[in-house]
């Protein structure tokens, strides 16, 4: 009674990892965030200000981990030949991560 699983995705399995680590910090960035957000002061100018740069950070955190996301779902649901994509869901994968790679170098140059 051997079964044979049907390989599924084409994502190599040490980009999916990254995806898969990168979706955990997107989201836990965001909830960390928000929870923040909350405890400002919404009633002088500092707290405002801060609680919109906290909120907006957190709907970048949760751009990316919905990119993340649809990349790893397509991943999983992709069965068969793949070669006649126009974009293969490795180039996808890559091009995501350079552009998480981008973003947090240029956070890291940005004084606090």
């Amino acid at each position: 009674m051997s079964e044979k699983k049907e390989k599924t995705g084409k994502l190599k399995p040490e980009t999916k990892e990254k995806l898969e680590l990168c979706f955990e910090m997107s989201s836990t960035d965001a909830v960390d965030l928000v929870t923040e957000a909350y405890g400002q002061n919404i009633f002088d100018k500092e707290g405002r200000g801060n609680k919109v740069w906290l909120y907006k950070g957190a709907k970048e955190a949760l751009t990316v981990a919905e990119k993340l996301k649809r990349i790893l779902l397509d991943d999983e649901q992709t069965t068969g030949n793949t070669d006649n994509r126009k974009v293969t869901p490795e180039q996808q994968a890559t091009a995501l991560l350079e552009q998480v790679s981008k973003k947090l170098e240029a956070r890291k140059q940005r004084p606090s």
